[in-house]
């Protein structure tokens, strides 16, 4: 179980350097704005399996309050792009 673990925290770490990486090297803010709501995920992910390795609870409260803020910052950066298109 410990190998199965060792690998989603690689896989987890490396899909946040990658979006790391298009967020920091994006053309414009829609590419950016793309890689920060990949970097959300991996994150919560990487939180959730924290909370199945140290058996804490707050990580998995933690994970969901992420969530809430990326959706929300998802429909603020979406709103803000519609309006300067016009």
């Amino acid at each position: 179980m410990t190998a199965v673990f060792n690998v989603a925290v690689a896989l987890v770490c490396m899909a946040g350097m990658f979006a790391a990486w298009r967020a920091v090297r994006g053309r414009n803010l829609a590419d950016r704005a793309v890689a920060f709501e990949a970097i959300t995920p991996a994150l919560t992910c990487g939180m959730l399996l924290a909370a199945v390795i140290t058996g804490e609870d707050r990580f998995i409260d933690l994970a969901l309050v992420l969530g809430l803020l990326a959706f929300l910052t998802t429909v603020t950066v979406a709103r803000y792009m519609e309006g300067r298109r016009r």
